[in-house]
């Protein structure tokens, strides 16, 4: 069942002068939004080429037509199968938000995977008017935090394993090496499907998105990756207090349940902070990576924790500066003490599914 204030929670206050940004922030080296090329078909195509931006893509699922994007990068070429990070928006966003807002193409050029962006399902009965999302205002079924696809019980973890398979059918995909991640709601949907679907997904990593299941069970060891900020307006660090702690849902209540299932040391390693330099766009911020070492299979359970910033994409430019200057409203400071996508990435290529 959905709870209200945590669902409210989630949704993202406002995208206030992104649209004046879409036109001049670059993604993969190319104009990011009004100028940004998509390819729409529901044909199978032999093998997709690699391009500067991304393919749009759609499917039926349960009744429902579903939208997704692939970034291709230049790796594909080669025509050898490609790892996979699958990239979930957060509420009241939508697939191409998502790859606008975490810049994750370049990333996945420099490194050869494929970025994947799937689109939820409509957030809310009423939407909040929006110059930017308009309509395609979409959220997951991640648990407890999600409003209507709970109330509507979507099946996103059914959904996203489509999109697996179908992305398989257009190019060449290595399935052992599926990874997932996600904000927000995104984030939480990433830790869902990992624990639900643990037998897709090879690693696991989210921003500012705690597991929102009170219990989870997968059927087998996952790593997992978690960024989160004691600071975050949106998402609380420390969770929202219930009666049933179980349903206070903070970081640290994720990162033990991924500890629990992956027989990790309680004890974990903390590493030395970094601290943004006095003067800087990170003055007043620090990140400390914190590890849980010695899981079973040679996992890591690990979490970045940050002090100063919000509820942003770690290494993106958004929201860093002057105040005056930030295009995502109620959010909080960026942070660029952290890269994210290289992080994320760094952690993922350690891990594949088992045989």
């Amino acid at each position: 069942m959905a709870v209200p204030h945590r669902a409210r929670a989630r949704a993202f206050p406002g995208l206030v002068g992104l649209a004046a940004l879409c036109g001049s922030l670059a993604i993969s080296g190319t104009a990011a939004w009004a100028s940004t090329t998509t390819t729409t078909t529901r044909s199978p195509a032999p093998r997709l080429v690699p391009m500067s931006s991304s393919y749009l893509f759609s499917l039926k699922f349960d009744g429902l037509t579903r939208a997704y994007r692939i970034h291709v990068p230049p790796a594909a070429t080669t025509g050898q199968p490609l790892p996979m990070v699958i990239n979930l928006h957060g509420d009241t966003q939508n697939g191409q938000l998502e790859e606008l807002q975490t810049q994750m193409d370049a990333n996945a050029d420099q490194n050869g995977y494929l970025a994947v962006y799937p689109n939820g399902t409509r957030v809310s009965e009423v939407l909040t008017p929006d110059p930017v999302a308009m309509q395609a205002q979409y959220g997951w079924n991640a648990g407890v935090c999600c409003a209507l696809p709970a109330a509507k019980k979507i099946n996103d973890v059914g959904f996203l394993t489509r999109v697996i398979a179908a992305v398989a059918q257009r190019t060449p995909v290595n399935l052992r090496r599926v990874y997932i991640t996600g904000i927000s709601s995104g984030g939480m949907m990433a830790n869902a499907m990992a624990a639900q679907a643990a037998g897709h997904i090879a690693a696991v990593s989210s921003v500012e998105g705690p597991i929102e299941i009170p219990t989870i069970h997968p059927s087998r060891v996952v790593p997992a990756l978690e960024f989160a900020s004691e600071s975050d307006p949106i998402v609380p660090f420390n969770g929202t207090p219930n009666k049933n702690p179980k349903l206070v849902l903070s970081a640290q209540d994720g990162i033990n349940q991924w500890v629990r299932n992956d027989g990790c040391s309680t004890t974990p390693h903390t590493a030395a902070p970094v601290v943004g330099a006095a003067g800087s766009v990170s003055a007043g911020e620090s990140a400390t990576l914190v590890t849980y070492a010695h899981c079973k299979d040679g996992a890591k359970v690990e979490l970045e924790r940050f002090t100063g910033s919000g509820h942003v994409w770690p290494g993106s430019p958004l929201n860093t500066g002057p105040m005056n200057t930030w295009v995502l409203q109620g959010v909080g400071r960026g942070t660029v003490l952290v890269d994210a996508n290289e992080t994320m990435w760094n952690f993922f290529k350690q891990y594949e599914l088992p045989k």
